[in-house]
């Protein structure tokens, strides 16, 4: 449908015009009093110390076969996905309102599940993640974290003061853990020192102290590492400070494993819209004073994206990818803004199909692969457990636990828990295994794995 007018956005005050000269119109934000409530930052105490009703691992295989075979029910038509008999699915451990990371009203609209260049590829190709609900972001996520992709963030400048290494993905994924024999689970443990720190640093953002917020946003990131709303606040602050390098290498460690914040959010962190609106024009003249660089671009069409101006933020992509071919995750946002753009197409890496159906049995075991100076191992329990371990020629292990599932056409699916799902093609010959993820851009070689 049309998309509201900039003057007449509901309920988050008046988005500025994308173009300087075109005035900032008046209202203000949702104001900080009025901000979307956050379970979790205030008395730890009213966060619940289980998750009721979260299925156990025998529910969990049970869910993702019937996922598996959702896909037969799928009918795709005018950019629409009608997927059946799958809303069921896990629908209490989606229920995370304890968790303050996601207090925030919404994430950017429209082609996360479907849209975009990758919803056309994949519904053609592989109606399997269409049906799992993979998107490009959780394909990121997975394969960061079971190592099969080698991530790069071009914007990261190697500074002895940053707060965290963004270099490396932020490392979101959280597994399965273990279930009571009452069917609850624990929930994590957030630190109430890091999340007193995050609120206080709102609070003087809000105030247009932004050193002091940068200050306090840096304390609450030591100690909740992982929360990907304190990254992105924490971007917006260096916004805010003018510093557009730091602000576009957190940016893209964010937007690498899940879309930005929505208008609504946004607005209301800021007391006017007219105080956004003034930070806006500082980046686009800076923009402006220096044409060739790539940093300020990226932070700008995050906040074009933000404010929903698309097409704004398409151009800056479109430069982007002109400027620095190897920037993917641009190349990603600008496709899925404009599948048409007239940038050449990352070729997604089509797997071979198995000549046979594999069984459970056959897959069950301890499975070890070796790519360059990585090493993987991949335990498939025939309970329907999985463990996976990655350790890199440099850095620390990881592993990553949850339950795994394999259809009649050789998809393997390990679920890691959350919307955290990843697929791969897998091709079997004796004690002999060639595992290649569904969704890769960056042309991989497959995982060769060994009982």
């Amino acid at each position: 449908g049309t998309r509201p007018g900039i003057e007449n956005r509901p309920g988050a005050g008046n988005r500025p015009s994308t173009l300087p000269g075109l005035g900032a119109g008046v209202g203000i934000g949702a104001g900080i009093s009025n901000r979307p409530s956050r379970p979790g930052l205030g008395d730890k105490r009213d966060r619940p110390t289980t998750l009721p009703n979260r299925p156990n691992h025998d529910d969990r295989r049970d869910q993702l076969n019937d996922r598996l075979k959702d896909r037969d029910n799928i009918h795709i038509g005018d950019n629409n996905i009608n997927i059946g008999n799958n809303n069921h699915w896990d629908n209490n451990w989606h229920d995370r309102n304890w968790q303050h990371n996601h207090w925030h009203h919404g994430h950017w609209h429209g082609g996360f599940h479907g849209g975009g260049y990758w919803g056309r590829y994949w519904w053609d190709r592989y109606p399997v993640m269409t049906a799992i609900g993979v998107t490009t972001w959780a394909v990121n996520r997975c394969a960061w974290a079971t190592g099969y992709y080698n991530y790069s963030n071009p914007y990261y400048v190697n500074q002895s003061t940053t707060v965290y290494n963004y270099s490396q993905p932020i490392q979101v994924i959280e597994s399965y853990p273990e279930t009571a024999d009452d069917g609850t689970t624990p929930a994590p443990d957030v630190s109430q020192k890091g999340l007193d720190f995050f609120d206080r640093s709102m609070k003087e953002f809000y105030a247009g102290e932004y050193d002091k917020s940068l200050a306090s946003t840096n304390s609450a990131l030591k100690e909740i590492p992982n929360d990907t709303a304190i990254h992105e606040f924490r971007a917006l602050v260096l916004f805010a400070l003018g510093k557009y390098d730091e602000s576009a290498a957190t940016l893209y460690a964010v937007l690498s494993v899940g879309p930005g914040w929505d208008w609504t959010t946004m607005s209301s962190l800021y007391p006017s819209v007219d105080v956004y609106t003034k930070q806006l024009r500082s980046l686009e003249e800076y923009r402006d004073q220096h044409p060739t660089e790539t940093a300020p671009r990226f932070v700008l069409a995050y906040q074009y994206m933000t404010a929903d101006h698309s097409e704004a933020a398409a151009e800056q992509l479109k430069r982007i990818v002109e400027l620095n071919p190897k920037d993917d995750l641009s190349r990603t946002l600008l496709l899925t803004i404009d599948p048409d753009a007239d940038i050449p197409k990352p070729e997604v890496i089509e797997p071979p199909k198995p000549t046979s159906a594999i069984q459970d049995s056959q897959l069950a075991g301890n499975w070890n692969a070796k790519r360059g100076g990585d090493t993987f191992g991949m335990d498939l329990q025939a309970n329907g457990d999985f463990t996976w371990s990655y350790k890199p020629s440099s850095g620390d292990s990881s592993t990553v636990k949850g339950v795994w599932a394999i259809d009649d056409d050789g998809i393997l699916a390990l679920d890691m828990g959350e919307e955290d799902v990843m697929l791969a093609q897998v091709i079997l010959n004796g004690s002999k295994l060639d595992f290649y993820m569904l969704g890769d851009t960056q042309g991989e070689e497959p995982l060769k794995f060994t009982k």
